[in-house]
């Protein structure tokens, strides 16, 4: 090192009692996607600024591929208007639906779309969209049996969608294929409207037992919550908000990549494990680990169940041990599950995972106290109540009109 390199200083750890002495401080809340009136309540609902790390939460709870902020008013229809049926058995609300088939069976199903990342990197945004849509079908308890999908391109003769189809196309194929699922449909429409904005849906469908659903949820106090399946990386970080753009640290690391990075054959692995896990019946809640990372599963695990959780954020297994708080809370590494544990069922939960070489790791507790409390390496860094990232993000009614062509 020359006399003129000097060391990048250590960041200062951001915690809620710092927050309290400095409610002041600057934060780059609209470099991460919130204005200020959804700054500001987040204030309102703490009662002093956000630390770094529930900022990062917040904003991407908030942001619009996690909370729907605008089209859930239009979405709501869905569970107003339609009709009721004795075979509906999982409606909105979980990870996907549930539908009586007959004989004691049931199917469950969802589509999801991967637009964007399909578009920066089209082979593992796709990719990654058929992975996460399969965890959904898992964390309901089913074993995933087939997958479709819808797609959208600009011109067919458009250099733009010669660069992100044949990505999408073997994105979606190879891990479908890498995971022995069929895709069993789809389609592709070509029209201008799409170019520099694709659409790639994914479906995957699901069977399993009627009696046997699973749902994601955290209930009973002194429950563990453990996360299983791949490492946490830096990839994906921003995926679902703009964090790979943005810094809490003027001298933070390079950026992020935004797109997360698949491991199909983790996942089958994972798949496995999950269908033994089940049927040892060990699992008191689950829920996959998608956009917004473990941000996404403690508050939505925390807010449906007992209403409360702990973590020590220190004990996450990386694959980059140089990740801050915030990116931990953020990243979107996929092939990863969160699981509700009673004491006395950890043991064989920790048994089958080691048998299908599937890491886990006890993170945390469910508590009654209605806070998602989390630590780095004993100091508080998180002390929200988990509904409000979790279900009471912002919603807005934006302007519409009938496109002239439907007039």
């Amino acid at each position: 090192m020359s006399e003129h390199d000097t060391p990048r200083p250590e960041a200062v750890l951001d915690t809620v009692r710092r927050a309290q002495d400095t409610p002041d401080e600057r934060q780059p809340y609209a470099e991460l996607g919130m204005k200020l009136d959804e700054y500001e309540r987040v204030r309102e609902i703490l009662g002093r600024r956000p630390t770094s790390s529930e900022l990062a939460i917040y904003s991407v709870m908030w942001s619009e591929h996690c909370s729907y902020k605008s089209s859930k008013v239009h979405l709501r229809q869905f569970g107003t208007k339609a009709p009721a049926s004795e075979a509906l058995l999982v409606g909105m609300g979980e990870n996907a639906g549930v539908v009586d088939i007959g004989d004691g069976w049931a199917a469950t199903f969802k589509i999801e779309s991967h637009n964007h990342p399909s578009y920066v990197e089209p082979h593992q945004g796709a990719a990654t969209g058929v992975g996460g849509i399969v965890r959904d079908i898992m964390s309901m308890g089913a074993r995933p049996i087939a997958v479709m999908d819808a797609l959208r391109f600009g011109a067919a003769d458009a250099p733009d969608t010669r660069r992100v189809l044949p990505g999408v196309v073997e994105g979606i194929s190879h891990y479908g294929n890498c995971l022995g699922l069929p895709n069993i449909g789809g389609e592709v429409v070509f029209d201008p409207c799409y170019i520099g904005n694709p659409l790639v849906n994914a479906l995957c469908v699901g069977l399993l037992r009627k009696d046997q659903i699973k749902l994601a949820t955290a209930p009973g106090p002194g429950n563990k919550v453990v996360l299983f399946g791949a490492l946490t990386g830096p990839d994906g970080i921003g995926g679902a908000s703009v964090l790979a753009s943005a810094t809490f640290e003027d001298e933070s690391q390079a950026k992020r990549p935004s797109v997360q990075v698949g491991d199909p054959f983790m996942e089958k692995l994972l798949i496995e494990c999950c269908l033994e896990l089940y049927q040892a019946d060990v699992v008191v809640g689950i829920q996959d680990l998608g956009a917004a990372g473990v941000s996404c599963a403690t508050t939505e695990l925390a807010a449906k169940g007992t209403g409360g959780m702990n973590v020590r954020l220190d004990l996450v297994p990386l694959r980059d041990p140089s990740l801050r708080p915030e990116e931990i809370l953020m990243s979107e590494s996929q092939e990863r599950m969160m699981a509700v544990v009673t004491p006395d069922d950890i043991d064989a939960f920790m048994a089958i995972c080691a048998k299908w070489d599937i890491p886990a790791t006890v993170i945390g507790e469910v508590t009654d106290g209605g806070r998602l409390v989390m630590t780095w390496h004993g100091e508080t860094i998180v002390d929200i109540p988990p509904g409000t990232a979790a279900d009471e993000g912002p919603v807005y009614e934006r302007p519409f009109h009938e496109p002239a062509g439907q007039a």
